[in-house]
């Protein structure tokens, strides 16, 4: 079942397909890449020895949650496995800057600037 909002068509699934065996590892794939993505990137800022425990968990927990993000962006376009790996390694690798862009093109999708000049009402 899927809804549509402004041409933007949302996927409505099931409790089955949602506990998916091959989803659940997807998932899992996904997360690690993106945290990978994000240590490939503190470590290209210079190592961390000059980075507190808690700043790299941190950045490393938000590199997780862009990479769930992308995974979901990615499944509802349908790609393949390596395109959405790829996709999950980068957003990784960008972290906060994949948020803030995931959320321009969301707000976009339904009309609202989320920068504070809602096109209309929600």
């Amino acid at each position: 079942m899927a809804m549509a909002c402004n041409g933007v068509v949302f996927k409505k699934e099931g409790l089955e397909n949602i506990m998916d065996t091959e989803k659940i590892w997807q998932t899992i794939t996904a997360v690690l890449l993106a945290v990978a993505g994000g240590l490939a990137r503190l470590l290209n800022m210079g190592g961390t020895k000059h980075l507190k425990r808690g700043k790299v968990l941190s950045e490393l927990f938000i590199s997780g949650f862009a990479g769930m993000m992308a995974l979901m962006l990615a499944r509802n376009f349908n790609l393949s496995v390596d395109w959405i790996g790829l996709i999950c390694g980068c957003a990784g690798w960008l972290g906060p800057k994949m948020l803030d862009l995931t959320a321009k093109a969301a707000g976009k999708a339904v009309g609202v600037d989320i920068e504070g000049n809602d096109k209309k009402e929600i």
